[in-house]
């Protein structure tokens, strides 16, 4: 834990947000990407995909799962006062885990996120600064709201393959960017500290933390933005009971490449993620590239 904490102190040293032509920056954690204009309210959906590959040995058997986890989520941000930003996120859960023997699928509302960030440092909009910067904090909530009981065949699935977790966990988060003419970098962490749900089982908490490189182009009455980077993230040991789940847990690291346009108030985007190394509590899992799409319109 000391370690996280540590990380946590460094990485909001070198972070950083972006306003590439008033563009912002943000969030670690559920990796965010680039967002349209900073003081812009706005409303949009979101798509994610993630997978991962499971290798069990038994003897001279060896037995591989897929498991695939998909979202589509209804997200929005208001800016209620200047330097205040609010946001909300409503997702809805698609999981399949299919192995040699059975498929499992269930989908769903998952858990509601609330956040709220605060521009301590703000140069963006600023004629006189060449070099521009801004530095925001806050944090936010997950409300346990997601389904946690789905059922197949008459048993409850595992908890990794519900639509929610069934805890209510919280987050803090820092921004940093920093830019010189059409060319920043931005950087970002979010740690969550999730709590024990009803059934006593308790996911660990996790850190991510992302740093890209972006370029800002104008294209006519089109804006282009171009990012490439890295993605980290650290997870502790789920608990159950109290006892540790020797099995999850561990490190990962990505390489972020993203594209995104801005077209009067309309902003289409998108990120891929390509896995570089891991460190997974079970060495038998492995993570595999992974998507994200996202669609918003700015008023």
């Amino acid at each position: 834990m000391k370690k996280l904490f540590l990380l946590l102190i460094a990485l909001l040293a070198f972070n950083t947000n972006t306003h590439a032509c008033d563009k912002g920056c943000t969030m670690g954690g559920s990796y965010f990407g680039i967002l349209p204009q900073f003081h812009k309210n706005f409303a949009g959906l979101r798509y994610t995909s993630r997978s991962y590959t499971i290798t069990a040995t038994h003897g001279h058997h060896t037995e591989i799962t897929e498991e695939h986890f998909t979202t589509t989520e209804l997200w929005g941000r208001i800016v209620p006062v200047k330097n205040v930003q609010v946001f909300a996120f409503v997702p809805y859960t698609f999981n399949n885990q299919a192995g040699s023997h059975s498929t499992v699928k269930s989908q769903g509302f998952g858990d509601v996120t609330l956040l709220a960030n605060y521009s301590f440092i703000n140069t963006g909009d600023s004629l006189r600064h060449p070099l521009k910067h801004t530095l925001q904090l806050g944090g936010g909530v997950k409300l346990a709201t997601g389904a946690t009981n789905i059922k197949q065949h008459e048993e409850t699935l595992a908890s990794n393959m519900q639509p929610g977790t069934g805890s209510t966990d919280y987050l803090l988060n820092g921004i940093y960017t920093i830019r010189y003419k059409q060319m920043g970098l931005n950087n970002d962490v979010t740690y969550r500290f999730n709590s024990e749900n009803k059934d006593g089982y308790k996911f660990g908490d996790r850190i991510s933390a992302s740093s890209n490189v972006f370029y800002w182009q104008q294209v006519g009455r089109i804006s282009v933005l171009p990012s490439a980077g890295i993605y980290y993230e650290h997870a502790e040991g789920d608990k159950e009971h109290g006892v540790a789940n020797r099995q999850k847990g561990g490190d990962s690291y990505f390489t972020n490449l993203g594209l995104n346009v801005y077209v009067k108030n309309l902003a289409i985007g998108g990120t891929y993620q390509l896995p570089v190394s891991s460190t997974e509590a079970h060495h038998a899992t492995k993570g595999n590239n992974r998507t994200m799409l996202n669609l918003t319109y700015m008023f």
